[in-house]
């Protein structure tokens, strides 16, 4: 009976703690308690920082990630930002600007990769088993079925190594300069109004009233779209990987991307560019400038990054 009332006090005095600390607090508390959290196959947004607003706010593990060229960088800190820094627009020097919108995103980039990774890892895993006639366990089989919803694969009721092998030629990397150098063309460096408000990096499109997404200004009658907002920047990233690696309209990249393996090449964003032809009505332009902005700001020599183990 005296455990019941205690326990009885401890929900009375957490509720009316909930009441009176302001929501910023508490998400600062629950973000601190888990900083530099590493859970290998989970986004942990936690560990999500927002940019610093002045110099006071600037510790020193940001200013290692904001103020370097992270092409100079061999580890690059594990330092997640949820939102792009408000005074990207105002800032006048291109090549700050620039360095500043690739230091914030290379880590997110790197991050989701990471998350690709994992499920490889887990894909591979339980192929062998499928090869070795083992049983999945029950969370295994509930995790394949989920995995291939997400990617739009049907899996028969005897799974089988084939299927697997599908599954692998879409859950795979984008290298780091591809990525970077789309979300540049998309977001004009960071500065767009759909990137600053609505985190959205790649310019997808949604529709529907329940789908979330900003209405873009200069729309054309009749047409409903919206372009996707997100609450993190890490969401948007991941959003763009996943449409690249499910789409049929990429069927092409993701070939390209397996022969590459397949013949021990690097994965490269120069090279798998061109089978973005269809990303943008611009076609064969668009591709082009993609290239261009990849050589002419050395983003290539960022797929060889790698987030630090700490």
């Amino acid at each position: 009976m005296r455990d019941h009332v205690r326990m009885s006090m401890i929900y009375l005095l957490l509720a009316a703690l909930l009441a009176v600390v302001p929501v910023g607090i508490a998400r600062h508390m629950l973000s601190i308690s888990r900083t530099d959290a590493f859970i290998p196959d989970r986004p942990n947004y936690l560990a999500h920082q927002y940019p610093p607003k002045g110099e006071a706010e600037l510790t020193s593990r940001l200013a290692k990630l904001l103020n370097n060229s992270m092409k100079a960088v061999g580890a690059v800190p594990r330092i997640f930002m949820a939102k792009l820094p408000e005074d990207l627009p105002e800032i006048d020097v291109i090549v700050e600007k620039k360095r500043l919108f690739v230091s914030s995103l290379l880590p997110l980039v790197l991050r989701a990769n990471e998350l690709i990774v994992a499920d490889r890892g887990r894909l591979l895993t339980i192929r062998h088993k499928i090869e070795q006639h083992e049983k999945l366990t029950k969370p295994e089989a509930q995790w394949l079925r989920k995995t291939a919803r997400e990617y739009r694969e049907k899996l028969p009721l005897k799974v089988e190594a084939s299927h697997i092998d599908s599954l692998l030629l879409k859950i795979d990397v984008i290298p780091p300069s591809l990525a970077i150098a789309q979300a540049a063309i998309e977001s004009a460096w960071g500065t767009s109004k759909f990137a600053q408000k609505g985190n959205a990096l790649f310019g997808e499109w949604v529709w529907g009233h329940s789908a979330k997404g900003i209405i873009p200004e200069r729309r054309l009658e009749g047409k409903t779209h919206k372009v996707k907002s997100f609450d993190y920047l890490l969401d948007s990233v991941r959003s763009y990987m996943r449409n690249l690696n499910r789409h049929q309209t990429y069927h092409g990249l993701r070939t390209l991307r397996a022969e590459m393996r397949y013949n021990g090449e690097v994965l490269t964003g120069a090279l798998l560019a061109p089978a973005l032809v269809t990303y943008s009505e611009r076609g064969v332009e668009y591709v082009d400038d993609v290239v261009s902005i990849i050589r002419y700001n050395d983003l290539d020599v960022l797929d060889n990054a790698s987030l630090s183990n700490s």
